[in-house]
């Protein structure tokens, strides 16, 4: 027997659909090229059930943006959860923004400020406290104290070692769309490594654990 959909489920199905059209419209696209009609059509609905849900594009896109950052902050979490090592935690973290940026258009565009990806008042947004940028920030500074405190980092070298290592993690954003970026990725890993760590054997046990349980680091992604 057939059960009915109640209209909280066809509505939070309607609203799904259109996300799911949009996000791969803005992928392709970029924001400014894509109208409201082609994204409702996309996702066999009409402009006026667009409206229903989301009061202008922009607000739309605002969604779309929340949605993918929810989605980056939730994979950063179980990535780093998953890890014992304070260094592979920052491997962890430097290979997911790697691969998300290389993967998802619609992020590497607003992050390089491309202007088919930007609307007015998008400048506000990046800024905020909540984003996903400042969310890795944090994130970055929690593992760093983690380090240090288990002796695994040189912290004591540098003024601020959690700004210097979001400083790597923004010069992939700035040049991840270079001819030679695989190079530069390759170099960037071996100094954040080498320019934090400890060089005592013993403090690598958490790494040696980590890579037993979950193999190498092309696999724990």
């Amino acid at each position: 027997m057939e059960t009915r959909k109640s209209d909280t489920e066809k509505r939070s199905e309607r609203r799904a659909s259109l996300l799911a059209a949009g996000r791969a419209l803005f992928e392709e696209h970029g924001f400014r090229a894509v109208s409201i009609a082609r994204i409702a059509g996309e996702a066999g609905l009409s402009s006026g059930t667009f409206y229903n849900y989301f009061s202008s594009k922009e607000a739309f896109y605002d969604c779309l943006l929340d949605q993918i950052e929810a989605e980056g902050m939730r994979n950063a979490d179980l990535l780093v959860s998953r890890l014992r090592s304070p260094m592979n935690k920052l491997r962890a973290l430097y290979r997911l923004i790697t691969l998300g940026l290389r993967r998802n258009p619609i992020v590497r565009g607003v992050l390089l400020h491309k202007p088919a990806y930007l609307y007015p008042g998008m400048s506000r947004r990046m800024q905020r406290s909540q984003g996903l940028r400042r969310y890795l920030e944090r994130m970055v500074a929690d593992i760093i104290r983690e380090g240090t405190r288990k002796g695994v980092f040189r912290s004591s070298l540098y003024h601020n070692p959690s700004a210097m290592v979001n400083a790597i993690f923004d010069s992939i954003i700035l040049h991840i769309e270079d001819e030679n970026v695989d190079e530069l990725l390759a170099d960037l890993a071996v100094f954040l490594q080498r320019g934090l760590r400890r060089t005592l054997r013993l403090r690598r046990r958490d790494e040696r654990l980590d890579r037993r349980r979950f193999g190498d680091q092309a696999e724990w992604i």
